[in-house]
């Protein structure tokens, strides 16, 4: 029997991650951080080079192992920062090793600026999921958290209930 939903996600400096744990309580799902075996300084400028870099030439970089089947879930829903108009290389990582086709997938997008390219791409890349929704904010740590909270909360509760 497979399980509800999954909050799949990478987070680099928070953005994703404090949108991931929003959705997680609010539809009371599993969640899952993808960690690359060797990640990025947050702190240092280039993780805005060596990630957009990455990001361009469609890096899979070699993730921590993952401790559960994300194929179980009936829903599953994938978070990313935007890195030079794209997701993440962890991202891709994840979407290359499991096929995610048939499956009920809603996604969303952290950036500074915009998103829709991200979005678009990421679609792209998931081309026999069945896409329930997506999801574009910016910055939500430095743009009104609790609007954006409020605003992933309400986005995930729509699509568990369709």
């Amino acid at each position: 029997m497979s399980k509800k939903a999954l909050v799949i996600y990478y987070s680099l400096t928070g953005n994703s991650k404090f949108i991931a744990e929003a959705i997680k309580d609010a539809i009371d799902a599993d969640i899952l951080a993808l960690k690359p075996v060797k990640e990025l300084d947050p702190e240092k400028g280039s993780k805005f080079m060596w990630g957009g870099y990455q990001a361009i030439m469609k890096k899979t970089p070699e993730l921590e192992p993952i401790e559960i089947d994300p194929l179980e879930y009936e829903v599953i829903f994938l978070g990313t920062p935007t890195w030079a108009w794209n997701f993440t290389p962890p991202i891709r990582s994840f979407i290359k090793k499991y096929d995610l086709s048939g499956k009920k997938v809603a996604i969303w997008s952290c950036s500074l600026g915009g998103t829709l390219k991200t979005v678009n791409k990421l679609r792209s890349e998931l081309k026999g999921a069945h896409i329930l929704g997506d999801l574009s904010l910016k910055a939500p740590l430095n743009n009104e958290p609790e609007e954006a909270k409020k605003k992933a909360i309400e986005w995930a509760k729509k699509l568990v209930d369709l």
